[in-house]
């Protein structure tokens, strides 16, 4: 395996920190021999591995001898560096760069539910939403406004590899997109507390969109006239809502209950 020049190392460390050098360069970090073996069997394109000579595992050496029998190159690091990256503070001793799927763009299947994650501003609650959206069997995750990237260490981490199997749909123009579902006709699902039908009594279609707001704040005022039909989770004792994984994890099931899902 060939060493690493330091300046590589910035680059990677740069990818780890910044969105815009992932967007920039088409490429994310996977960290850990379960995510890269996730990944390869996603069909991702993998590009280069990175092993700390000392801490390396079987696991993570034969996750990294298969990627380089899928055309990564692999190179061995000094312990310690994959922390000097950045991507966690107690890295595995194995990091993979990979490319963006579709400059990580999807597309919506003919039927199934979506689930659109609005201004959604924590790393941890973006992967748990796509976990939690491909365990229902939505067809597509789009990630609308200012959002977290989905594709930032912590949230590839929390989604525990679903964004690989279902890579997230980008739509920076959260109004824009909203008023394109409302043309096409698609129903347009929110919860608020005490609005609408409760979750369970809500007929679902087999191609609706169903919105999570951000955490703090919900769904921008500016969108809501876009929303078609309102539901909430009926709360017992002094809880006032959820977190917005939860929330959207009993929503999607519900779907996914009623044959919403793909």
């Amino acid at each position: 395996m060939q060493a690493v020049p330091r300046r590589r190392l910035a680059h990677l460390q740069r990818l780890a920190q910044h969105p815009a050098e992932r967007r920039k360069a088409g490429q994310f970090l996977i960290e850990g021999a379960v995510l890269l073996n996730d990944a390869l069997d996603a069909g991702l394109r993998v590009n280069e591995v990175l092993l700390e000579r000392g801490r390396a595992g079987e696991a993570e050496k034969a996750a990294a001898e298969r990627a380089r029998g899928e055309g990564a190159v692999c190179a061995e690091v000094a312990d310690g560096a994959l922390a000097w990256i950045g991507a966690s503070v107690t890295p595995p001793p194995i990091l993979a760069v990979a490319e963006i799927p579709g400059g990580g763009v999807s597309k919506a299947s003919a039927e199934g539910f979506s689930l659109a994650a609005v201004e959604i501003a924590d790393p941890s609650n973006a992967g748990a939403l796509l976990r939690c959206a491909e365990g229902a069997g939505a067809s597509e995750v789009v990630f609308a406004g200012n959002c977290v990237d989905p594709w930032g260490p912590k949230a590839v981490r929390a989604s525990a590899g679903s964004v690989f199997r279902l890579p997230p749909r980008r739509e920076p123009d959260a109004a824009a997109f909203l008023q394109n579902l409302q043309q096409s006709d698609r129903q347009v699902i929110a919860t608020a507390s005490n609005r609408g039908n409760p979750y369970y009594e809500f007929s679902y279609d087999n191609r609706a969109v169903i919105l999570m707001g951000n955490e703090t704040h919900g769904l921008p005022e500016a969108i809501k006239s876009c929303v078609t039909d309102w539901v909430h989770i009926p709360l017992s004792g002094g809880t006032e809502s959820l977190n917005v994984a939860m929330a959207a994890a009993i929503i999607c099931f519900e779907a996914r209950r009623q044959g919403a899902s793909r």
